[in-house]
């Protein structure tokens, strides 16, 4: 873990950086109105403090500026959606142009970068980092490629821009493509052996939360039942913007999504106890990763046209399983994991009990509402505000520990403050309720 800072705030000599107090038993109350003003504008400011034209931050705090194409994807989404609700017109140029300037950092083979940071004398000494020009690049994500391919389209204004950018969408495609055929028909990573890097590639990039029937890793490769999701809305987007342009690569992308949706409900569908619900992933040997997890509901997110990767008849069953007190707190928002899953990671990053991380709220809160699942939507969306509200930033993580709201600390990484998706998020959210009718 100390390689990267794997979007944490790191500790320095030992010592806490900006030392607060961990946790703190609250009165469970939301923001008042002019709280969540506040807090809205202060969301504003922070992230034109982390947005320029040459990237989306993982921080507003300088320490921290290094740039993660999952992070970048998921923030501009949330920046795309918020100016429906507040126009923004300084915030919606840095983001656009941040967008496209990631992918200046495209990978030979069209792939989208994991990360991109300074080049440092020491981090260069890393198997897993190479350099370009100035900065140290890392491709350790599996689905940073078709969050890129999903959320650019939403910042092309002109058919100029997407003429000068369909080369980079058909590198990035072909990338996505290969991988899902070399992988046995599922988008999935395969672990580093010789680099080393990241062992998990998906948003829960910690080792451990991969596992989920004893310490042992499953067998690669690994696919995710949320990048399957991904991969599959990024094929419908492009089946739709080359419907005029190519039509025989619309419809080879078309076949593709639709072939990958009938085997994914064929193949993630699970039913326990507690009724059906989807598989955290698939391991090498295409066998059911069994753990209850929040990534289901991020395969709600990543809806096209009213439509998900998943059977509209399995949607209820999974919205019903989120919204459940096995993964569902009203005064925090959506467990990473179910509250009766064993985990495996004892510091809780991600994987332990009762560990909330705002960003998966979010993207699930806006799922639920564009699929019709309204009330389910506002009561989730609005969920993290307690704890923004009770640290008075907005945090990266937290977990609830008999009654109280604590950040991760392990005497050496401690939860990011002010993180930016969640910033995001939340900045989407309130102006949902401060904000006027959506605009078209």
């Amino acid at each position: 873990m100390g390689d990267k800072i794997n979007n944490r705030v790191m500790i320095e000599d030992e010592r806490i950086v900006a030392p607060d107090p961990l946790s703190e038993t609250v009165e469970l109350v939301q923001m008042t109105p002019e709280e969540l003003f506040d807090f809205n504008s202060q969301a504003r400011s922070l992230l034109l403090n982390a947005i320029n034209k040459n990237g989306i931050f993982a921080s507003e705090d300088p320490r921290f500026h290094h740039r993660f194409g999952r992070d970048t994807f998921i923030t501009a989404y949330f920046i795309a959606e918020s100016i429906k609700y507040s126009p923004q017109e300084e915030l919606w140029q840095r983001t656009k142009k941040a967008v496209f300037n990631f992918w200046e950092h495209q990978l030979p083979n069209g792939q989208a970068p994991h990360e991109i940071k300074p080049f440092n004398k020491r981090d260069a000494t890393k198997r897993f980092y190479y350099r370009n020009g100035d900065n140290l690049v890392n491709d350790d994500s599996v689905d940073a490629t078709p969050l890129a391919l999903i959320v650019t389209p939403m910042f092309i204004e002109t058919e100029e821009e997407l003429e000068q950018f369909i080369p980079k969408a058909n590198k990035a495609l072909d990338w996505m493509i290969q991988n899902i055929e070399t992988y046995s028909g599922w988008l999935s990573y395969k672990y580093n052996r010789k680099n080393g890097g990241l062992v998990n590639q998906g948003w829960m990039d910690s080792k451990d939360s991969i596992k989920w029937r004893s310490i042992r890793f499953p067998p690669d490769p690994i696919a995710l039942v949320e990048v399957q999701a991904y991969a599959w809305k990024a094929l419908r987007v492009w089946s739709d913007i080359f419907a005029q342009r190519d039509p025989q690569r619309s419809k080879d992308l078309r076949e593709r999504a639709e072939d990958l949706k009938r085997r994914f409900n064929e193949n993630f569908t699970l039913e326990d106890d507690r009724g059906v619900y989807l598989a955290h992933g698939l391991d090498g040997t295409g066998s059911q990763i069994r753990s209850i997890s929040i990534n289901p509901g991020l395969g709600l997110w990543a809806n096209y046209k009213g439509e998900s990767i998943i059977k509209s008849e399995v949607i209820p069953f999974v919205v019903r399983r989120i919204m459940s007190d096995e993964l569902f707190d009203e005064t925090a928002g959506i467990r990473t994991f179910g509250r009766y899953q064993r985990t495996f990671d004892k510091e809780g990053y991600h994987s332990g009990q009762d560990v909330f991380w705002p960003v998966t709220s979010y993207m699930i809160a806006d799922g639920l509402i564009k699929l019709g699942f309204v009330q389910e939507g506002e009561k989730v969306r609005r969920a993290p505000r307690t704890a923004i509200k009770l640290f008075g930033s907005f945090i990266e993580q937290f977990t609830r520990e008999n009654g109280s709201y604590v950040l991760f600390n392990n005497g050496h990484e401690e939860s990011c403050r002010n993180q930016t998706w969640t910033i995001a998020g939340f900045y989407l959210e309130s102006s949902m309720d401060l904000g006027s009718a959506p605009r078209a």
